[in-house]
């Protein structure tokens, strides 16, 4: 039996020709396996492949231009921020209160 030198010397004709040797018996519970490295590898890669495809995929596309009128977009922009300033109070509200409740806990400390 060979070991992984002298195999690694070997040259692809000569892999080719062992391969069709059919003298050569191979067991009956032979099972391919890879290395731990090249399992580790192969990981590495595929994990590397999977986030470059979500990271193409989720990436943001360019805005279009959809207004051909300055006034209607800065309406558009007037209202947009209108809706954030809202949300904004909205969440400075929500953290007053919770202000409240933690200055009640703290008191009985």
């Amino acid at each position: 039996m060979k070991n992984i030198d002298e195999i690694s010397r070997l040259s692809a004709d000569d892999l080719e020709r062992i391969g069709q040797d059919e003298s050569i018996q191979v067991p009956q519970d032979f099972r391919v396996r890879l290395p731990r490295r090249s399992r580790a590898v192969w990981a590495v890669a595929a994990s590397v492949a999977v986030l470059l495809g979500v990271g193409i995929w989720a990436m943001p596309k360019p805005p279009k231009d959809t207004f051909d009128d300055p006034y209607l977009a800065y309406a558009a922009l007037e209202q947009a921020l209108g809706r954030m300033g809202d949300a904004i109070a909205l969440g400075a509200r929500k953290v007053e209160a919770a202000e409240v409740e933690f200055d009640k806990m703290n008191y009985w400390k």
